[in-house]
């Protein structure tokens, strides 16, 4: 027994040394398939602070990228692009007090194998400082004129106050919370929901390391005319109609409502609700309108503002359908070889558009064409184009029948009954048909 363990205690090297030579063998191996390479990590990396302690706050700012250079196989590298595998520098100040320290940064990125190479910035400077809050007044900067003939009470805040939060450092700073209210040319009393933001005792907003509770106030702001003005509409007052076959299809006015002034308040107070502007003769007019007009004032009461009103007009034709019946159709393009018979010899046409243009249609110079060119002898169905002659502006909505039956043979030397050519009386430029394949 005991020179049996002799024996192998005495073959243990050679086996040791032979285990070693075939892990490296198969390290080789596997390094030779999926080679290590050294690459920058460029996937995001989110900074985190942990272990902050209650009642302290971090007062400045740290890092908002970390450069990473990895070292690991083709085949990780596949998965860390592949899978968008982020990676998470962790700031522990877990146990720190108030102070200025320089903190470690933690490094991890849930893959491997992997081994870091480098990572920058490795550390980070970390300021905590005691975390308090205050309550402070919040007061209403007004910008811009409110309407003329118009007065303002001053603004209320609800609530009238805010809780701010921070650093004691930045809170000893602070003189107090200012909204913004614009109440640029306005004429009817104002409630509108404002951002606060903490002044400091030089004067200038501070931006940063702040919270508000609540971070918006309700402003309201009472605005009412001043003893002597009125505000009234606007009447647009038109003469005539617009030529035949035209309609009046918006009428709009700016502005819409003025202000006007008395010094006699039963003056002002037995003017009705509006005033009407001097009369627009609508008679010459068939297209936009665009005029500035005053207004019709009684004695002894004044515009305040400009003395007049921008008024447009939109003209739009009247929209109209007409159809027209038993229009011939005429063969063009035909081969002087070949002949034709067609049927119908006739379609109707229906057409819309706007009715003064329908007003020029000439009957006679409507017609409808087929261009044979290139056609063979055969048998086709055909649709027709049609030519409203001098009108322009109109839409054809149908030709009935939409298709015109033809048979196409060689000639005989017979005339044929039906109509082929255009007439001199109608030639211009049809719109042409593009042949059908025979």
């Amino acid at each position: 027994m005991k020179k049996k363990l002799q024996m192998l205690l005495n073959l243990l090297p050679s086996i040791l040394i032979s285990l070693m030579m075939a892990i490296t063998v198969w390290i080789v191996a596997i390094s030779e398939k999926d080679p290590a390479v050294e690459r920058r990590f460029t996937n995001q990396i989110n900074v985190e602070v942990v272990g902050l302690s209650s009642g302290l706050v971090m007062t400045n700012s740290i890092p908002e990228t970390i450069n990473v250079t990895l070292r690991a196989p083709e085949s990780v590298w596949q998965k860390i692009t592949n899978d968008r595998i982020t990676g998470k520098a962790i700031i522990d100040v877990t146990g720190y007090g108030q102070g200025d320290y320089n903190v470690p940064i933690q490094l991890a990125i849930d893959v491997s194998p992997i081994q870091v190479v480098s990572f920058t910035p490795s550390t980070t400077r970390i300021i905590l400082e005691e975390y308090a809050t205050r309550e402070f007044e919040v007061r209403v900067t007004e910008v811009g004129d409110i309407a003329t003939a118009f007065m303002s009470e001053p603004p209320v805040v609800d609530p009238p106050s805010v809780i701010v939060g921070g650093s004691v450092s930045i809170l000893d700073q602070v003189d107090f919370l200012r909204v913004i209210l614009d109440h640029s040319n306005k004429t009817e009393p104002i409630s509108t929901d404002l951002n606060v933001a903490a002044i400091g005792k030089t004067g200038t907003a501070i931006n940063a390391g702040l919270t508000y509770t609540p971070s918006v106030v309700n402003v309201k702001q009472n605005i009412q005319l001043r003893g002597g003005y009125r505000v009234v509409v606007v009447k647009v007052v038109t003469t005539g109609s617009v030529p035949e076959g035209y309609r009046v299809s918006k009428i709009s006015v700016d502005p819409s409502v003025v202000t006007i002034y008395s010094s006699d308040p039963e003056l002002l107070a037995s003017i009705p609700s509006y005033m009407e502007t001097d009369p627009l003769d609508l008679t010459e007019f068939s297209g936009d309108v665009s005029v500035k007009l005053g207004l019709q004032l009684p004695d002894g009461v004044q515009l305040v503002g400009d003395q007049s009103v921008k008024v447009e007009i939109e003209i739009r034709a009247i929209e109209d359908a007409r159809t027209y019946s038993d229009i011939p159709v005429y063969i063009v393009g035909l081969d002087d070889s070949l002949e034709t018979t067609i049927s119908p010899g006739t379609v109707d046409i229906y057409v819309s558009g706007p009715q003064p243009i329908l007003n020029l249609v000439i009957t006679n110079e409507i017609y409808a064409v087929i261009d044979l060119h290139g056609y063979t002898a055969g048998h086709y169905q055909v649709s027709p184009s049609v030519k409203l002659g001098t009108a322009e502006g109109l839409k054809i909505q149908s030709i009935i029948p939409d298709t015109i039956d033809l048979a196409i043979r060689p000639r005989t030397g017979k005339s044929v009954p039906d109509p082929t050519g255009i007439p001199s009386s109608l030639q211009g430029s049809p719109p042409p048909i593009s042949p059908e394949t025979p």
